[in-house]
């Protein structure tokens, strides 16, 4: 059994206030008593119940949440808000609260609008998935200039100080799509790198990933196999159709990685112009993209996880400013492989 304040003070001889007086070195104790206390909890290697204390305190904490709102016609973000939910339940009792500031991911405006009024509710912690890099560092250095610990998701920002970021190796991800769509690969080919983003350069991790895709035909040179890189800055869909027609029109296209969760969109491409042989390769398992993996026009899709994302960022702020404890500033999660042989056998629902 564990030992207990009031067994430390029976074998004392003192209150159980001088004993917690002692730990918590809150002085109004004599040294002869202190160093009496301290000798018997060396001896008894006490060590106090921290969600105990948690759930006794009266103390209540404000996580906020900063994150994009769906808005471009896809459930990725429904994932992570699943996540949350999940960990307000296990937090909950220890009165901590949640709220959750969504922004639009494709204005600029949005986000500081956001920024500003969760930074002017004065949050214990802050969960942040970054997407304009200039901004989204400027309101990492004013959360530092405040003292608010900031846990990253989804999209991490190395030259940053933040206590931990959530998500997975983007660069490493990158490496493991240019292995697999080079199993296989017709030679000669022309691959086409399609960046479906609102200006690349917002998103950090869209650029690590095509980095790590390069990586690999870099490390694995074949003057047969050229890459060519498609960035249509959250254009129209018709701006994707031509450039697509254009492609398959001059080149020899036998492999196409998406850098985001929107690879859908290529797959309804190739099988509105009856295409095949092509090797497709995307992230996340939105209803879209496992319908396109099942139907073959998706070679393989990799999967991050965003719920589990989020919901390990709300706990890490837990452990961190609740529970006082000690977090791993990286949590890497695992690059997962899936395609039509597998999906069936994966829980993918509102996890991606």
């Amino acid at each position: 059994m564990s030992v207990r304040i009031k067994d430390i003070a029976k074998l004392a001889g003192v209150s159980s206030g001088t004993v917690d007086r002692v730990i918590h070195n809150r002085g109004e104790v004599s040294e002869e008593t202190r160093k009496k206390v301290q000798s018997i909890l060396n001896k008894s290697d006490y060590h106090p119940d921290i969600v105990a204390q948690a759930l006794t305190s009266k103390k209540t904490y404000l996580f906020s949440v900063i994150m994009p709102v769906s808005a471009d016609g896809t459930d990725f973000w429904s994932a992570p808000n699943g996540g949350i939910d999940r960990a307000i339940l296990e937090v909950d009792r220890f009165n901590v609260k949640i709220k959750r500031y969504l922004f639009n991911q494709f204005d600029r405006d949005s986000f500081a609008a956001k920024a500003f009024d969760l930074l002017a509710d004065r949050p214990d912690g802050i969960l942040f998935a970054p997407v304009f890099l200039d901004d989204s560092l400027k309101f990492i250095r004013e959360c530092q200039l405040r003292k608010i610990p900031v846990a990253l998701f989804n999209s991490n920002i190395e030259e940053a100080e933040v206590n931990s970021y959530i998500g997975q190796d983007a660069a490493q991800s990158g490496y493991l799509a240019g292995r697999l769509l080079h199993f296989g690969l017709k030679i000669p080919a022309d691959v086409l790198i399609i960046n479906l983003a609102a200006r690349k350069d917002n998103y950090n991790h869209v650029i690590l990933r095509e980095n790590g895709f390069r990586k690999y035909f870099e490390e694995h040179p074949d003057q047969d196999i050229r890459l060519h890189t498609i960035d249509t800055n959250h254009s129209a869909d018709e701006k994707l159709v031509e450039e697509l027609d254009r492609s398959f029109s001059h080149l020899k296209v036998n492999g196409i990685f998406v850098s985001n969760s929107r690879v859908y969109k290529v797959a309804q491409y190739l099988k509105s112009k009856n295409i095949k042989g092509v090797h497709l390769i995307g992230y996340d398992l939105l209803p879209a993209n496992v319908a396109a993996l099942k139907d073959g026009c998706i070679t393989f899709l990799i999967s991050q996880r965003s719920a589990e994302q989020a919901y390990k960022g709300i706990m890490t702020l837990f452990n961190l400013i609740v529970l006082r404890s000690n977090v791993d500033p990286v949590q890497h999660m695992p690059i997962e492989i899936i395609n039509k042989d597998n999906i069936d056998y994966y829980d993918y629902k509102y996890k991606f």
